[in-house]
């Protein structure tokens, strides 16, 4: 039976940062944050009491991992590699599924 390592807390941090960087990027403008809204059924003013939630980071990033015009954009304005996005949702997810 193999061990696999716990993931560090930092790399969980990393990966909620890259999160809420999206989510930043997503409210900065209504063309991108209202279809992710109507998307997702969430109103404004739920985002206040579920942006804690690990399944809502996970379902962010999956919103904009299936744009890639809009992922594309998102690293490029984060200054990061658009896999980074992929990476952090893999550690929200398995981090959220309670997986080390």
């Amino acid at each position: 039976m193999s061990r696999r390592t716990p993931r560090s807390l930092s790399t969980v941090q990393a990966a909620r940062q890259v999160s809420l960087g999206a989510l930043t990027f997503l409210a900065g403008d209504p063309e991108r944050i209202g279809p992710f809204l109507a998307e997702s059924g969430l109103s404004p003013a739920d985002l206040r009491g579920i942006a804690g939630s690990p399944a809502f980071h996970v379902a962010l990033l999956d919103y904009l991992i299936a744009r890639q015009d809009m992922l594309i954009a998102y690293a490029a304005e984060a200054e990061i590699d658009p896999g980074h996005v992929v990476a952090a949702r893999e550690v929200l997810f398995h981090a959220d599924m309670g997986e080390d």
